[in-house]
């Protein structure tokens, strides 16, 4: 019985220190002053004096410091045999900053497919370019291995840019 009351007056404790309020919450500056303030961009100038940032009409509003990461996919083919080419790329708005690929496949049933490989086959600081091979067929699993009645070479490419676009097709 003791434990179950130890536990219950922790709990309460916990519940009671998260829902009260702090004694100089009143003497805090007003939250949305204190916001502007921290938003606002602000540099030295070469006197050490502050000084506001204006945006000229035209200039664009990004950060062009921020890091962004996308996922560029392609995907064909049903539930019963599929094959998926995935770029993963960070960019920073003028330059793909770093990409890696991989591939998923599947079949089921009759279906057989092989994922042959994704290689980057061209780089920049732009651009980066994908290309992967997959072998997929119509054929039976056997002890010895498949055997296919039908089987055909799949291309997925895909380009990857600096500026956060992709494009992928098969071919």
């Amino acid at each position: 019985m003791k434990y179950r009351s130890s536990i219950a007056v922790a709990f309460l404790s916990a519940i009671l220190a998260t829902t009260a309020i702090p004694a100089h919450a009143a003497d805090a500056p007003d939250s949305t002053q204190t916001l502007k303030d921290i938003t606002t961009p602000k540099t030295a100038s070469s006197t050490g004096a502050p000084m506001q940032l204006s945006l000229k009409k035209g200039e664009p509003t990004y950060s062009t410091t921020a890091v962004g990461s996308r996922r560029a996919s392609l995907y064909s083919g049903n539930w019963m045999l599929f094959t998926e080419e995935n770029v993963d790329f960070y960019y920073d708005w003028r330059q793909v900053t770093s990409s890696y690929g991989y591939q998923r496949v599947g079949a089921f049933v009759f279906n057989t497919v092989q994922a042959l490989g994704i290689n980057r086959s061209y780089a920049s600081t732009w651009q980066h370019s994908y290309r992967a091979l997959t072998d997929a067929g119509v054929g039976t699993p056997t002890p010895w291995g498949n055997v296919n009645i039908y089987h055909s070479t799949v291309i997925q490419s895909a380009n990857v840019y600096g500026d956060g676009a992709w494009y992928a097709w098969q071919g």
